[in-house]
């Protein structure tokens, strides 16, 4: 694997930073007896079990490996869990298998290698389908989704979060008691969405909060030190708050399992010049994609992946609610399309009148490599 240099490996210290020192502290183990979210408010870490694999090997004859000369193509990415896919292709020799030779380049968030593939310094990315890709669409920017990224099951990875003192003395007991206090997301996009249908469950919503702006990691410490009043925190730092005691979830689960909310990009003139390339970097995508799925993110030897490049040790990353992927190349245009209306009513969007989502989307990669690939079993 060949990395780049400069921007190219600014990666999200901030996290990484902050997971690698809240996990030196003494953690509450978390007891592990089903999966489903508490049902009532508990003070307590949050009940999880994760799935076991229960896919049997699918004998699916790998495809053919690209016969020409081999292409190099950089690929943009977050070093962050949800984006595992991306380098366990890398790491498990996906790509070198089908004539690819990658170079990948982290970015410490979504915008820049949004940017970049637009101008065609990079082919391809993992990105938020966020404002900053709804706005680079409306400016006719070459880029397009190529392949869907992931998405939240249940309990989901994302929970809103409070102190487990305001939760032990009753200060906030439901979602009603956030109206007028403070409430962080990590940056306006993807996350505020997830606030406003936590908060609907309660009958709240943005608006009758106070939204702050914080990162993940400090807006765990902010819980802390009683900065603010709730936070929604991402996997797996919001496991890791509650293995220290800091923060409980005080929503584990709300309905955001039909969005997805990041997906795989490409530089739409590369690969309508490179069809075959294109087609070559999807399906090692949805190979790893595979290898994530059917309870099968815990595997040993794929955890020891995403340790590596994303620094959270294995033991937090097997612990906490994991991301789904989609391993048949799902791509949920309605999804979409909700996402860019919630970011037009939200003020994030340059334009007024929402745009066609399946204009940004080409299905035919992932077609091809479904149909080189068979079709992964469901569950």
């Amino acid at each position: 694997m060949r990395m780049t240099n400069g921007l190219g490996q600014l990666i999200s210290g901030t996290i990484i930073v902050a997971v690698v020192l809240l996990a030196t502290l003494f953690p509450v183990p978390v007891s592990v007896a089903g999966r489903q979210a508490t049902p009532a408010l508990s003070c307590e870490p949050l009940v999880i079990t994760n799935p076991v694999a229960t896919l049997a090997a699918v004998a699916v004859a790998p495809p053919a490996p690209f016969t020409g000369e081999t292409v190099e193509i950089t690929v943009g990415y977050i070093p962050i869990s949800i984006y595992a896919p991306v380098y366990l292709a890398e790491a498990k020799g996906y790509y070198d298998a089908l004539g690819l030779d990658v170079t990948l380049q982290a970015f410490a968030g979504g915008t820049d290698p949004i940017a970049l593939t637009g101008s065609g310094q990079i082919d391809f990315a993992a990105v938020g389908a966020g404002p900053a890709f709804w706005n680079s669409i409306a400016l006719d920017l070459p880029v397009q989704i190529v392949a869907p990224g992931h998405a939240e099951g249940s309990p989901v990875a994302t929970p809103l979060m409070i102190s487990r003192e305001n939760c032990l003395s009753g200060e906030v007991g439901s979602i009603a008691d956030l109206a007028g206090q403070r409430v962080s997301i990590n940056a306006r996009g993807g996350t505020e969405y997830w606030l406003g249908a936590a908060l609907a469950t309660g009958g709240l919503t943005i608006d009758d909060v106070d939204l702050q702006t914080i990162a993940f990691p400090d807006a765990v410490a902010a819980l802390d030190t009683g900065a603010i009043d709730a936070a929604m925190i991402a996997e797996p730092l919001a496991t890791l708050a509650e293995q220290q005691g800091i923060a409980v979830r005080l929503l584990p689960d709300f309905p955001v399992q039909d969005i997805q909310p990041t997906a795989i990009i490409g530089n739409r003139d590369f690969t309508a010049q490179n069809p075959e390339v294109t087609t070559a970097f999807v399906t090692a995508y949805l190979m790893a994609a595979r290898d994530l799925s059917g309870g099968s993110f815990n595997d040993p030897a794929n955890l020891a992946i995403i340790s590596e490049y994303t620094s959270v040790p294995a033991e937090l990353l097997a612990s906490s609610v994991q991301p789904l992927y989609f391993p048949n190349g799902e791509i949920n245009v309605d999804s979409l399309d909700a996402l860019q209306c919630f970011f037009i009513d939200r003020g994030q969007l340059e334009y007024d009148e929402p745009i066609d989502p399946a204009t940004a989307i080409d299905i035919r990669f992932v077609e091809a490599a479904v149909a080189a690939l068979g079709p992964f079993p469901a569950d």
